[in-house]
């Protein structure tokens, strides 16, 4: 019964990881896997106070005090559940540079052994 469990639970883990890179992938194009949240930015509301960048730039990697969305700062990082990279934006910030009826945003930033990287991807803005 213990061994059932514990294989079920293996096989549920690894088809979570699968399909979630399989979500990923088909939302970007970026060789970064940058995939910005949310995919519309609505100017006249809140939207929950950040904009949010996925990446599969390992977390450990990046200087993570050298990231910028297209001049915006950092308010902060995460990994997530596969080690990758998550920053989040002032969401205030983010739609201050953007304007209808879509943006391209760039993530930049450093990786710990000096080298630059940038990925976009690009978002609609709604007025």
């Amino acid at each position: 019964m213990r061994k059932r469990l514990v294989a079920v639970a293996v096989v549920v883990a690894g088809a979570t990881v699968l399909v979630g890179q399989a979500l990923s992938n088909n939302r970007t194009d970026d060789a970064l896997g940058v995939a910005v949240s949310p995919q519309a930015l609505l100017l006249g509301s809140d939207q929950g106070g950040f904009v949010t960048v996925h990446t599969a730039i390992p977390f450990g990697a990046v200087d993570r005090s050298s990231i910028q969305l297209s001049g915006v700062d950092v308010v902060s990082t995460e990994a997530d559940s596969c080690g990758n990279l998550v920053a989040k934006f002032s969401e205030d910030a983010v739609k201050a540079i953007v304007a209808p009826p879509k943006a391209t945003l760039t993530l930049t930033g450093v990786m710990e052994d000096g080298e630059s990287f940038a990925g976009s991807d690009t978002v609609r803005v709604v007025p």
